[in-house]
């Protein structure tokens, strides 16, 4: 037995099922292990101190030093907030890069899993798709509520599977709790509900279509994903601000501001979007999902074309649901192809293609970085402060009021705060479009700009380099000395204090 045991290990196909898997685990650390580069991960660090100190979560703006303090703060990703604050306190900051590589690994574990379970236990292709569905992710994996948000869409779509061909009691429930986490972690919660429904009306049209056809099979009827899509919705307003929450989530969607100013909601039709790796990674996972779909359309059941033509239609609508496509991908994909490549005979092949990707994509990332161009250890598009502007920053002599832009005042609130106070941070949703304008209008009109300071006795500006760019044509930066420039920001202090 032992021998025959070995002999296995060291065959052709125990050789390249041990590379698959060892090859698909490297590409994956290397492009999810990144330096923390998301400027709102510091402002949710922060709540999530102030939520754990006080068990309070904060009810407005709190942190800027303008009449906007008072507005009303849209707290719908306050457990994250705490996640990441305690997070900080077990590892430190220099463990973050690792920390985001342990939620990428995280996600590949759940979609891959997700595959296996579809595709009868096929696990080259779960490999794949697993690997697929991180790669299409990638260009916005970042320490974020979003990422939080995407492996409890996982799960769900776990739970959802087991209700569908073998229900339980544990199942349902973990569905109810899964919609209740989601609901106070990000505002995509409003999925919950609408895939219910997908379930609900694709098993009501595979009912009819082929009922004994394995592929379309679910032994939970229309009707119960119907009353599921019913209490996830009710589920959903299981938050500090009930149903306010759900109004703000859908009204700040349908945003002209948000869908104008905000990158991540633009749509993927934007040329803009064509630029991005990520615009190219989702396209290619979803011509691959269509084709499948359309040449086995037959094996293709009405649950799973419903949930592809929702998500590639939301896709469509705004890139940050372009995450979404590679899960999708791997939950609908192996029903349709996993017969085909299970054939003992090509079971050796399979396992080489899966390494050949998982090597494909690690060279492509060790050349070029992953999705967003990072680097496990850099990456361009950090705007963390550096060594020397945190030590300028932590210097107690330095308080009062902060002029900054969207970029930096969420790291100044996490570093100084209350010492020092910003005019600005990454909380868009709930400033309005309104400030975000004004502040905007402050780098290139001078008489606002003296007003301001002197209306709320400005002492400092803390400014990106191509907002520096903007101000310092002004002549009011005449009385302004440069007190830190490095290669990511400015901070400049009033020459009258």
């Amino acid at each position: 037995m032992n021998s025959v045991h070995v002999h296995n290990q060291s065959s052709p196909l125990g050789i390249w099922k041990i590379a698959a898997v060892m090859v698909t685990l490297a590409a994956v650390s290397f492009i999810c292990v990144a330096p923390q580069i998301a400027n709102d991960f510091w402002l949710q660090a922060k709540v999530g101190e102030l939520i754990a100190s006080n068990f309070e979560i904060p009810k407005t703006l709190l942190f800027p030093f303008t009449d906007i303090q008072t507005a009303k703060f849209n707290a719908h990703e306050w457990l994250p907030s705490v996640l990441f604050y305690e997070v900080i306190q077990l590892f430190g900051e220099d463990a973050l890069p690792l920390v985001l590589g342990a939620f990428g690994l995280t996600l590949f574990a759940l979609a891959a899993w997700l595959a296996y379970r579809r595709s009868q236990q096929c696990l080259p292709l779960a490999l794949i798709l697993g690997l697929l569905a991180v790669c299409v992710q990638n260009f916005r994996h970042f320490l974020r509520p979003e990422l939080v948000s995407l492996i409890l869409f996982v799960v769900y779509l776990h739970l959802l599977e087991s209700c569908r061909q073998k229900p339980s009691r544990k199942s349902w429930i973990g569905l109810v709790v899964v919609v209740i986490l989601w609901s106070n972690t990000h505002g995509s919660f409003i999925l919950a509900p609408i895939v219910a429904s997908i379930f609900a009306v694709g098993v009501w049209l595979d009912t009819r279509r082929a009922p004994a056809e394995p592929n379309f099979a679910s032994k939970t009827t229309a009707k119960s994903f119907g009353v599921l899509s019913l209490v996830a919705l009710a589920c959903t307003v299981v938050n500090p601000t009930g149903w306010e929450q759900t109004a703000f989530v859908l009204n700040f969607t349908q945003s002209d501001f948000t869908n104008g100013y905000v990158l991540e909601w633009i749509s993927s039709l934007d040329p803009i979007a064509w630029h991005w790796r990520g615009f190219w990674i989702g396209l290619g996972c979803t011509t691959v999902a269509v084709t499948a779909s359309v040449v086995r359309w037959r094996k293709l059941s009405a649950v799973d074309a419903l949930l592809l033509l929702c998500f590639v239609l939301l896709a469509v609508k705004a890139t940050r649901f372009a995450v979404y496509l590679g899960i999708v991908t791997a939950y609908m994909l192996p029903p349709l192809i996993s017969k085909r490549v299970q054939r003992p005979e090509l079971s050796t092949r399979f396992y080489a293609l899966c390494a050949v990707l998982g090597a494909g994509v690690l060279g492509f990332a060790i050349k070029f970085g992953n999705a967003y161009g990072a680097y496990p250890h850099e990456s361009s598009l950090n705007q963390s402060f550096t060594a020397p502007m945190r030590t300028a920053l932590s210097n107690p002599a330095l308080h009062g009021n902060v002029m900054t832009t969207y970029d930096y005042g969420a790291e100044l609130v996490y570093r100084a705060y209350p010492r020092l106070r910003p005019s600005l941070d990454s909380r868009i949703d709930s400033y309005g479009a309104d400030y975000i304008l004004f502040t905007e209008r402050l780098l290139v009109e001078n008489d606002l700009l003296v007003d301001f300071v002197r209306r709320y006795d400005v002492r400092y500006m803390l400014l990106t380099h191509e907002d520096f760019r903007l101000i310092r044509t002004l002549p009011h930066l005449m009385q302004w000395n440069v007190l830190v420039m490095d290669k990511r920001a400015v901070l400049l202090e009033r020459k009258s204090l």
